[in-house]
């Protein structure tokens, strides 16, 4: 059963976050206080209507999660609409995977988006999710963005 995680929700959420990235290997790069920060930062959003987690119950507890927020920075700032949603932290438990859990809290993050009024979302989909075709068929489309690390060695 999805349910709209709330504040006191954010531990769980922030160690999914970070199960996410381990799998994903970006751990190296989180920064020393990326918890406390990363805790700030949604607890604003949750309270100013700009940030959103879900969760998929199971047995008494959550198994899932999938979070969202409505960014407004520049470029986007400049080009209508002015603002997008930024689909983030879909993870599952391992135990719990293959059960179209990540899909239906990613439908949950656009339909949350949908009833803000935003018209536009993102995302960065991990390797496994690509191979799933996960994104692909909820109807996102690859982009032509692109990165360089210019330093290698920052990690």
């Amino acid at each position: 059963m999805i349910e709209q995680l709330t504040e006191d929700d954010l531990p769980l959420v922030l160690d999914f976050r970070y199960r996410m990235m381990e799998e994903c290997g970006m751990t190296p790069l989180l920064a020393e206080d990326w918890r406390e920060l990363t805790h700030r930062i949604y607890a604003e959003g949750y309270r100013l209507g700009t940030i959103a987690h879900f969760g998929w119950r199971e047995g008494g507890r959550i198994v899932a999660t999938a979070g969202v927020m409505i960014r407004d920075d520049f470029p986007a700032n400049t080009l209508k609409p002015r603002r997008y949603g930024w689909i983030m932290d879909v993870f599952v438990l391992p135990e719990n995977r293959r059960g179209g859990h990540a899909r239906r809290l990613t439908e949950a993050t656009l339909a949350w988006l949908r009833g803000k009024g935003v018209v536009f979302a993102r995302l960065v989909a991990s390797e496994q999710a690509k191979r799933a075709g996960l994104y692909e068929k909820l109807g996102f489309t690859f982009s032509n963005e692109m990165r360089l690390r210019l330093d290698p060695a920052a990690g």
